[in-house]
């Protein structure tokens, strides 16, 4: 029987701290080429979108004929950095544990590359939690779409879409479900001002679900 109540959770300033890996394998990556070495700043600007506008944005800075060669070897990295020093945020196990053991439905909705999120949920001890998961990669419009399909198949009586982008409030919001804004992610003030409720840290879920659903 399906869960009356459905969570769809982000990955990226969710669940894991992509700042721990991604900024690191852009900077060594480029840092061996001996090409100039993009901010932090500059980077986590780029946490959130697609794939094709970041990998286009690396391979803007690379060499001709070098670029993607310079790309695979910042992905080969960044896949290997999310064991080796990818973190979740505190909490996290034990947040999808008490959800998962109160009822609660739980998939995966993300703007990251499929191979990405797969190494992230099998290094990190995530899959478990999670049997519907959707990574964008090229196959999928957005998380509007993505959302639609997970409802499809999970067919909630409510759900919500917890993140900390602008996307995930808008995608609950277009299917009729509550955006909860994970504020210590990467997002900003502007991008969740239509959130139906925001937290402080992924603790603080389980009370928020409460009060909405």
């Amino acid at each position: 029987m399906a869960s009356k109540h459905l969570v769809i959770v982000d990955v990226d300033g969710t669940l894991f701290q992509t700042d721990c890996v991604t900024v690191p394998a852009v900077q060594r990556t480029y840092a061996a080429y001996g090409l100039p070495v993009p901010d932090r700043q500059t980077i986590l600007g780029f946490f959130g979108k697609s794939v094709a506008s970041y990998e286009a944005w690396l391979a803007d800075q690379c060499p001709s004929g070098k670029a993607q060669e310079i790309v695979d070897a910042t992905n080969a990295l960044e896949l290997q950095l999310i064991g080796d020093e990818g973190k979740l945020y505190p909490g996290v196990l034990e947040t999808l544990t008490q959800l998962s053991d109160a009822g609660y439905a739980l998939a995966i909705c993300s703007n990251g590359p499929q191979s990405y999120v797969d190494e992230v949920l099998d290094r990190h001890n995530l899959r478990p939690f999670f049997p519907i998961v959707y990574a964008r990669d090229s196959r999928y419009s957005g998380k509007e779409e993505m959302v639609r399909l997970i409802l499809d198949t999970a067919a909630p009586e409510r759900f919500v879409v917890v993140g900390d982008r602008h996307d995930d409030i808008e995608s609950a919001h277009a299917w009729k479900g509550f955006g909860i804004a994970a504020t210590y992610g990467y997002g900003n003030e502007e991008e969740w001002k239509n959130a139906d409720a925001r937290l402080a840290s992924i603790e603080e879920l389980p009370n928020c679900l409460v009060a909405l659903l």
